[in-house]
């Protein structure tokens, strides 16, 4: 394939097994109305694109000085972030607030 140098950048492979080819047949518009692509995938990050925190809304201890918060994005996605990566969050006051607590080494084993 010839792709753009955007996707060069990225390392996208420009081949592929002939196996994954099938045919292309039109979108009947009486049984998917507006289902022309529209807009096209983007294979990467845009630079101004920018994660936010949503809400903390768990933690675990992985041993008894290291502890890990259940963080919320806006983009929906939840993952597992240390307490470096929290500290300065004003999701982190919140959720110690919810706790109960005043400090993150008070909060539940």
């Amino acid at each position: 394939l010839d792709l753009p140098e955007a996707l060069k950048v990225r390392q996208i492979n420009p081949t592929f097994h002939i196996s994954k080819l099938r045919p292309y047949y039109k979108n009947n518009d009486a049984l998917f109305p507006h289902g022309d692509a529209t807009s096209w995938y983007d294979f990467g990050f845009a630079r101004e694109a920018e994660w936010l925190v949503d809400e903390i809304i768990g933690h675990r201890w992985i041993d008894p000085k290291t502890i890990e918060f259940e963080v919320r994005w806006n983009l929906g996605d939840t993952t597992w972030e240390p307490y470096e990566n929290c500290r300065a969050l004003e999701a982190l006051d919140n959720y110690l607030d919810i706790m109960g607590v005043k400090n993150w080494r008070q909060l539940a084993r």
